[in-house]
């Protein structure tokens, strides 16, 4: 990435200016969204009982604490339960279908 000529608070003076402009909006907002998805689970997900939400926040404190980035998101351990919960439903009801 080639180095900004604008910087936050100057007056957009040129195209260039106008360009890094955009660049540093489109990165701050990314920022932004990553942080809000970082501590907030799921606007779908935000209506769950008080014990789910323990169970929940817990996972992902865990997750940060061992450094596993990957799976410190509400997102990443809300698709982690949600995944286990229908592999054990599914082998439920397989083990249902052979007995």
């Amino acid at each position: 990435m080639a180095l900004m000529t604008w910087q936050p608070g100057q007056p957009i003076r040129s195209a260039q200016d106008a360009a890094d402009w955009q660049e540093w909006k489109r990165r701050t907002k990314a920022e932004g969204q990553r942080y809000r998805r970082s501590q907030y689970r799921r606007i779908d997900y935000i209506d769950v009982s008080d014990e789910a939400a323990v169970i929940i926040d817990r996972e992902v404190r865990t997750a940060q604490h061992e450094h596993r980035y990957v799976d410190s998101t509400y997102s990443a351990v809300l698709n982690r339960i949600v995944t286990e919960w229908a592999a054990h439903r599914n082998k439920i009801e397989g083990d249902r279908c052979r007995a």
